[in-house]
């Protein structure tokens, strides 16, 4: 799997739950083997893990692995079952996803600083309506990820998962024209810079202009 199919950690486990692959107290696949799967490093599988065993969704245990527990049931699968419309969607994250932007500023590392400027750049080389999805997803995925906060990962999940299931409807039709993308590209790369700046002012508003313009997008490519 390359970098543009690549997920996370925690989609893949809602993914095998919902195939009933995955029940409580499974042996949830190794660093390596996830590595492998999802296409990413073992330290940010490591990392991932650890945001999933602060949540209480996994355990590991020395010299045996790491268990899906009880309590395993994710958020994002769960949104699965939840009937979800493109507007609901949007407003949503219009809601919540700018003011993500201060935790952002204060907790992201260097190492975020270079996820985040490895997804804008395969967005730059992005060429087709898919890769503009996963690149625009892999985005915003950063930035959640660069909180280093469980419960913003956890309600991130829900939102991807919202997102990956509406593929195809007026959302993802609406679209991902190269028109439209290259105006999301330039607000990407504006978010990000104020980001790297620390700007928690700037990325927030800047965050909230792009969730305006894909609203807006949105609209347009509604019958």
């Amino acid at each position: 799997m390359n970098d543009d199919d690549a997920t996370t950690v925690a989609r893949y486990i809602d993914d095998q739950i919902l195939a009933g692959a995955l029940r409580p107290g499974s042996r949830v696949p190794t660093e390596r083997a996830l590595a492998e799967l999802l296409g990413c490093s073992r330290h940010d599988v490591r990392r991932q893990l650890d945001a999933l065993e602060n949540q209480g969704r996994i355990t590991r245990e020395v010299g045996r692995g790491t268990f899906l527990t009880h309590d395993g049931a994710a958020p994002a699968a769960i949104a699965e079952q939840v009937e979800i419309s493109p507007l609901d969607l949007i407003g949503a994250r219009a809601a919540w996803e700018p003011n993500l932007m201060t935790l952002v500023a204060v907790a992201a590392t260097a190492e975020d600083f270079a996820e985040i400027r490895r997804c804008l750049e395969q967005g730059d080389a992005a060429r087709t309506p898919e890769e503009f999805v996963e690149c625009d997803i892999a985005f915003h995925r950063a930035l959640a990820n660069a909180t280093h906060n469980s419960v913003v990962a956890a309600l991130h999940d829900m939102v991807e998962s919202g997102r990956r299931r509406l593929a195809g409807s007026a959302l993802d039709a609406r679209p991902y024209s190269a028109d439209n993308y290259a105006v999301c590209q330039g607000q990407h790369r504006e978010i990000a810079e104020a980001i790297f700046d620390r700007d928690a002012v700037r990325s927030r508003e800047a965050m909230r202009r792009h969730l305006q313009t894909v609203r807006g997008q949105l609209l347009a490519g509604l019958p």
